[in-house]
């Protein structure tokens, strides 16, 4: 359809208007929906091109804004054109590209322009892009942000690629520094190493030795580490997939002291529990992991 000045609409039975489905007609005009019409009060004119899409349902798009397409470097896990293809079969309107496993890593300017390049004409949604922070990389960010990155992603322990590395503290304040004034955002991946590490000696199958090997207190401490940062820096912070409901208080706190500090998490960690996964099922594994039962309380 025409997204020009030209009035244009969609008809359907199923249009989600507030909690309900019901008979309507959308019309847009620019690319912009410009009003929702009930059937019953429709009174469209006879230039309006209609599409009669029927009992499909019309509703808002999903933005995903956690999605590793990969591309370029690692196109046969993920590439543009399946991940947005995939994406529009599933109702995904916008995603948002993560900055790791493509290589090279969307990590300097050159590297983003070489990402949009590889992106042109392969995207069936609208897509946006994450930049990282990497050590060394700290003069890069603030052309990324003019460039059009969404923001920035970084990772308190190993990324589990070697073109990703993991930031210290001294990477942080350098990075916090470049990123203060300017409204973007970093997002953390919040684990952190912590010594002593349990001991390797379980059965490797049991989902239970996983989880050891990466305790709540790896959140705690890198959330520590984050807070601590939002509330010098006044700097945007966002934790992805938080899987411990142990550092929700530290959240609170740092919060209502004014840190501009957003948090999520993901379905897994809300609907399944550590005791129900069996011996052997790699397919539930995930960092951080998914823990016991009462995490979820």
């Amino acid at each position: 359809m025409e997204l020009g000045s030209t009035l244009s609409a969609v008809r359907s039975t199923r249009v989600l208007i507030g909690d309900r489905l019901c008979p309507a007609v959308v019309t847009m005009r620019g690319g912009k929906i410009h009003e929702i019409l009930p059937e019953s009060n429709c009174s469209v004119t006879a230039h309006t091109e209609v599409l009669d899409v029927g009992d499909s349902v019309v509703m808002p798009g999903v933005v995903d804004c956690h999605v590793h397409v990969n591309e370029p470097g690692r196109t046969s896990w993920e590439g543009f054109w399946t991940a947005t293809r995939a994406a529009a079969a599933g109702g995904v309107t916008t995603i948002v590209d993560m900055p790791l496993n493509s290589v090279p890593p969307t990590t300097t300017l050159d590297h983003f322009h070489e990402k949009l390049q590889e992106a042109t004409g392969k995207c069936f949604v609208d897509t946006a892009f994450w930049g990282g922070v990497i050590p060394g990389n700290q003069p890069e960010l603030r052309p990324m942000i003019h460039a059009g990155v969404a923001g920035f992603k970084c990772f308190l322990i190993h990324s589990g690629v070697e073109e990703f590395p993991h930031v210290t503290d001294s990477d942080l304040h350098a990075a916090m520094k470049q990123l203060q004034g300017t409204g973007s955002v970093l997002l953390f991946h919040a684990e952190l190493d912590v010594e002593p590490k349990p001991e390797e000696t379980a059965d490797p199958r049991q989902y239970s030795t996983f989880l050891q090997s990466r305790p709540d207190v790896m959140e705690m401490e890198a959330i520590r580490t984050v807070t601590d940062l939002c509330l010098q820096y006044q700097v945007r912070c966002h934790i992805v997939h938080l899987s411990s409901a142990k550092p929700l208080t530290l959240i609170q706190r740092a919060r209502q002291a004014g840190a501009p500090l957003t948090v999520e998490t993901t379905h897994h960690y809300l609907s399944l529990s550590a005791e129900d996964i069996p011996a052997g099922a790699t397919h539930f594994k995930c960092c951080p992991p998914i823990r016991g039962a009462e995490n979820r309380v």
